[in-house]
């Protein structure tokens, strides 16, 4: 699993430098065309839901990196084994939230709803969920395109957390 997880966390830098550098290209054009006067409203649009992008899978790899929020000054004041199950509680914290945003994501989504409609136009008007409907204003597409990093953030969030789980933990842990 911590192989597994490895390649995941591998494939999510990469993903984030090629968002990173997408935004900055978008953000440098919609400048320039701003500046000459023929603004590209679509270049702000779409840097804006890159970054939102890159926020779920920077906060998978935050999880992967134990970098996340974490409480400094406690497992300082305690011994080796107060550590180990601090960072047992806190892992086990983290993967409470990612099964709370997964069930939500699911129910959101609401996937069995949409293969019984068919459709996600079938689902929005039987359900009003325009999860699978609602478009971008400029650029044509389904913002669910954008959305489904939330799903695929969340797996990789909780693969991460239980390979740490599984993983033994060091004598210096937290």
């Amino acid at each position: 699993m911590q192989r597994l997880s490895a390649v995941v966390l591998r494939l999510e830098k990469a993903l984030a430098g090629a968002l990173t550098f997408a935004i900055l290209l978008l953000v440098g054009l919609g400048s320039v065309a701003r500046g000459l006067g023929a603004p590209q409203v679509w270049t702000d649009e779409l840097a804006v839901h890159l970054m939102v992008m890159l926020a779920f899978i920077a906060a998978s790899m935050g999880v992967a990196l134990q970098n996340h929020m974490a409480m400094g000054l406690m497992p300082e004041s305690l011994g080796p084994r107060g550590r180990r199950v601090l960072a047992r509680v806190n892992q086990g914290l983290i993967l409470g939230f990612m099964a709370l945003m997964a069930l939500l994501t699911w129910v959101w989504l609401d996937i069995p709803g949409l293969i019984a409609a068919g459709s996600g136009e079938a689902l929005a008007e039987s359900s009003f969920n325009f999860a699978w409907t609602d478009p971008t204003l400029t650029l044509g597409l389904r913002k669910i395109w954008f959305w489904l990093v939330i799903p695929a953030s969340v797996l990789s969030g909780m693969l991460h957390v239980l390979a740490q789980i599984f993983a033994p933990l060091p004598e210096t842990a937290v």
